[in-house]
């Protein structure tokens, strides 16, 4: 079966004589000789079976057919050319690199939302979407290519990677410290707003590590830790925090620990994510980065 398209490789020939009128012309701009650029156009009409040019000394002048042929092939090839630049314009355009991560609202807070907002700048994102949920299950795993959770593994259908190992401390505002017995050989927290997040169970944890005796106090349940950050900073209590939530307060003096005792906490910081991920590599990246920034903080 004969080559339906075999004349294409000597369109450009055809198009330089047909716009140029002459071979030495046309073999110029082609870097060929005119004996080559005859060839060519000889072949093309012996494919095509239509006479497309008629000679007038050295000269070569369209048919009428010819003239025809040419409108069609120099669209055809501007269209080409157009199609090519603009995939090199495309090729050279930077790449849309986008994140979603799903964070604890009290981490979030207190630090992870600066240190992924850095990571993103570094790599030249485009786009970022920060979320938040507590535990593996609450995250939205379709709006979500990362997650960094407070929890225990496993996680089905998920990978996963520790990030960072908890342990509680007892803080509050400097404020309080001149309210508390803390040199006494029986030690008590009388009237003091105990926040928690669970059911009271690490208040109660703590209360035995630490031999402080808890009495005539207010347990205070609130949603988040970050609850519990805004009302110790405000001088309203006594919270049980993570190391890692607190260390910035810590730092910064709007926070003390009264008691030097700590208690391992009963999850951890985990970076987990989607089996199938397309955010596979900046997850590698994400977690070596955060480990590196815990470090530093």
């Amino acid at each position: 079966m004969t080559n339906k398209l075999a004349f294409l490789p000597y369109l450009r020939a055809f198009e330089a004589v047909s716009r140029l009128g002459t071979l030495r012309g046309a073999a110029d701009e082609l870097h060929l000789s005119p004996s080559a650029i005859s060839l060519q156009l000889k072949k093309l009409s012996n494919i095509t079976g239509v006479q497309l040019f008629a000679r007038t000394g050295r000269n070569v002048t369209l048919t009428e057919t010819g003239h025809e042929f040419y409108q069609s092939v120099s669209d055809a090839l501007g269209t080409l050319a157009d199609l090519v630049r603009l995939a090199v314009e495309r090729e050279g355009e930077p790449k849309e690199r986008s994140l979603s991560v799903s964070l604890p609202p009290s981490i979030g807070i207190a630090w992870l939302t600066a240190a992924i907002v850095e990571f993103a700048t570094s790599r030249n994102m485009t786009s970022l979407s920060i979320n938040q949920a507590v535990t593996c299950a609450e995250v939205d795993w379709h709006a979500n290519d990362i997650a960094v959770v407070y929890d225990q593994p496993p996680f089905p259908g998920k990978r996963w990677e520790l990030l960072s190992e908890v342990r509680l401390c007892a803080v509050c505002a400097p404020t309080l410290l001149g309210r508390m017995d803390l040199h006494s050989r029986d030690r008590k927290l009388h009237g003091f707003a105990l926040l928690h997040e669970d059911g009271g169970e690490q208040w109660s944890r703590w209360s035995l590590a630490a031999r402080v005796k808890l009495s005539d106090n207010i347990r205070v349940k609130v949603p988040s830790a970050a609850h519990a950050i805004a009302a110790a900073v405000q001088g309203k209590g006594i919270a049980l925090l993570s190391d890692v939530v607190s260390q910035a307060h810590l730092a910064e003096g709007s926070l003390v620990r009264p008691f030097a005792t700590t208690l391992e906490a009963t999850n951890a910081y985990f970076l987990v994510w989607k089996v199938e991920s397309s955010a596979a590599e900046l997850t590698t990246a994400l977690a070596e980065y955060l480990r590196g920034y815990l470090k530093r903080s």
